[in-house]
């Protein structure tokens, strides 16, 4: 699954609607900072990158966040070390 397909699902179930699109603005939706924590923390849970919440509230689009959790993805493993024995 698609990190945006991940994003929009999270987004879907806890703002309680049947569609969200990509460009849709979460606090728009009628997302707000308590529920902004719940979906981070359900994000880190389904794509295992966690992402700052003040970076959240600067995305706003699932686009924009799905976008940055492939970019801390993609960082966190060019950051990882390589061991001999992983050669």
């Amino acid at each position: 699954m698609s990190t945006q397909n991940q994003v929009a699902a999270v987004w879907r179930e806890l703002l309680e609607r049947e569609t969200v699109a990509v460009d849709q603005d979460f606090f728009e939706l009628g997302g707000h900072s308590m529920l902004a924590v719940q979906v981070l923390y359900r994000l880190t849970e389904v794509t295992g990158v966690e992402l700052a919440l003040e970076d959240f509230f600067e995305l706003g689009t699932v686009e924009e966040v799905a976008a940055e959790l492939d970019r801390l993805r993609t960082d966190r493993r060019s950051a990882e070390p390589v061991f001999e024995g992983e050669l």
